[in-house]
């Protein structure tokens, strides 16, 4: 299981249960349950952070022996999960217990992604700690926009405390300076997005930071636009 395809396929699930079959507790049960099983494998209770996925059968060649985890908390999986735990939780039925796991799920990993914010306002790369100043490792788009629409989106719905909102803040702060360029002609672009990461590789250091950094990606762009909206209505 990736990080990624929580938000690709549980978050529109948890959507089209709450608007087609609402009282199917047992969809909500497996919806939960995918974000467990998550939390069980890749969690870091230190940091709070997450790595990139685990492998059940641990055959993958980046997979722990013992965990079946990947070795690496790469910025834009974590950015994914982010965003998957706050939508969910906004149609996710209170009255069922998925939903207190999940709001616990999504407050610690908001503590973990304000703890590890750069100075500058944005998250690195790679977020594990001591990896910070390697060699290769870079301060990069799309996971910032995916932490900073989390975080206000957060605390606008009451899921975080109100001190969030300055991180939430400080990192769509540092999008507009370092990543938004005027082009001149009435249009913009959004730079220093990673184009791709995958556990389809050797989920390596070395791998992760050999990926092109591109422009105006939607995944970078379309988080940014999420962003720049919650900006908008936490002023």
């Amino acid at each position: 299981m990736w990080l990624d395809g929580i938000y690709m396929a549980d978050s529109f699930y948890a959507t089209y249960v709450s608007l087609f079959e609402k009282g199917n507790t047992t969809a909500w049960g497996e919806i939960a349950l995918q974000f467990d099983l998550i939390e069980e494998h890749t969690r870091n209770h230190t940091t709070h952070l997450l790595v990139h996925g685990y492998d059940e059968a641990k055959d993958a060649v980046w997979a722990d022996p013992v965990t079946g985890a990947s070795p690496l908390v790469w910025n834009r999986a974590v950015g994914w999960y982010f965003m998957a735990l706050v939508d969910t939780l906004q149609v996710y039925p209170k009255n069922l217990p998925g939903y207190a796991r999940l709001l616990k799920y999504f407050v610690t990993l908001a503590d973990g992604l304000a703890r590890s914010q750069d100075t500058s306002g944005g998250w690195w790369l790679i977020m594990n700690e001591g990896y910070q100043t390697r060699k290769g490792n870079y301060l990069e788009s799309s996971a910032a926009a995916m932490f900073a629409y989390g975080l206000l989106r957060g605390v606008r719905d009451g899921f975080l405390e109100a001190k969030y909102k300055d991180v939430g803040l400080k990192a769509y702060n540092a999008l507009t300076r370092d990543f938004i360029r005027d082009d001149k002609n009435g249009l913009i672009s959004f730079s220093g997005t990673v184009q791709v990461g995958s556990l389809n590789s050797n989920a390596s250091f070395e791998y992760y930071t050999s990926i092109p950094i591109v422009e105006n990606d939607h995944r970078g762009s379309g988080s940014f636009m999420f962003a720049a909206i919650e900006a908008e209505l936490a002023k």
